[in-house]
């Protein structure tokens, strides 16, 4: 027994919360977006925060009372509910964060907020939910995985869904680093671009401005000595201004093809990426892109929203 609760029980209730988790998620974001999206960390029908969060709970309470979490009082059920599930959230919201430069929930617009991690309405909106869970929903799932799944039966299904989860966990993990790596190249060569537009545009203005300067140094020098150099002056000027525009032309159609190629290069991965998006909507990359919270926080999100607007128009 570990806090009141057998290992088979722990991991029968992290399951099943972690299910109804992502169906409140899925339901969530189609009251509000019109649309059905997978916003779980993981590919499956499954967002591991909420089973943990009421696994913590019934933790907490059986750790404190024999009698445990459902015999507690409301107001002592919702503090606690909310308190723990807004520490897991600032936790996990931070982790993920720093770990995957990323956020799947951000709460900056919301008042009261924390660093958008966590912020007082959903902090009371947990409170409510998870007293609610375990009055009402967590003696339907006690008897529901004690007496209504034959344990053998229980075991098995119960190892064929961990190794899925596992498997679901490293895929995710992988994709998303895939993705901060491929964004990174975007955005690279966004940068590059940016650099040599700058270049271009100082060879021709700067150029220009130096070419017109020594026109008039040498214009100077002829007037100060017209009857001896007049005829020299013009040949110089003339030299001078044919060798500095065909220099500039040659530097800046070299710099125009160093644009192109770059623009070339852009254009080739971001069809890729996006190819690869339209490609895994359900399962993969292009599902986390849908995943991923519309914040400022994400170091590539202004690109997540260019191609989210491409796939998905406006209702992302």
């Amino acid at each position: 027994m570990i806090f009141g609760m057998t290992i088979y029980q722990i991991i029968w209730f992290f399951v099943i919360y972690s299910f109804l988790g992502w169906c409140v998620e899925v339901a969530y974001q189609g009251v509000e977006k019109g649309l059905i999206v997978n916003r779980g960390f993981l590919n499956g029908p499954v967002c591991p925060i909420y089973g943990f969060g009421i696994i913590g709970i019934l933790a907490l309470g059986n750790s404190i009372d024999l009698r445990g979490a459902q015999e507690a009082s409301a107001p002592v059920l919702f503090f606690a509910g909310m308190i723990f599930a807004t520490l897991l959230e600032l936790i996990g919201g931070f982790a993920l964060d720093k770990i995957f430069h990323a956020r799947w929930w951000d709460y900056s617009r919301k008042p009261l907020n924390f660093h958008g991690y966590i912020c007082l309405e959903f902090s009371v909106i947990w409170g409510l939910a998870i007293m609610a869970t375990i009055r009402i929903f967590h003696p339907i799932t006690e008897h529901f995985t004690g007496d209504i799944i034959p344990g053998r039966a229980g075991k098995w299904v119960l190892l064929i869904l961990c190794v899925v989860y596992f498997v679901d966990f490293v895929v995710s993990v992988m994709i998303m680093n895939g993705l901060n790596k491929r964004m990174a190249e975007l955005d690279e060569l966004r940068e590059k671009m940016r650099v040599v537009s700058n270049g271009l545009t100082d060879v021709i203005g700067g150029g220009s401005i130096e070419i017109a300067q020594n026109i008039e140094e040498r214009k100077l020098q002829a007037e100060l000595a017209r009857a001896e150099l007049e005829d020299t002056a013009r040949e110089l000027k003339e030299d001078f201004v044919t060798g500095a525009l065909d220099l500039r032309d040659e530097l800046t159609d070299g710099i125009e093809d160093m644009t192109d190629d770059l623009k070339t290069l852009y254009e080739e991965r971001k069809h890729a990426l996006e190819v690869a998006f339209r490609a895994h909507r359900i399962f993969g990359v292009g599902r986390m892109v849908r995943a991923l919270a519309d914040t400022d926080k994400y170091e590539y999100n202004e690109a997540v929203r260019e191609f989210r607007k491409r796939l998905y128009g406006n209702r992302m």
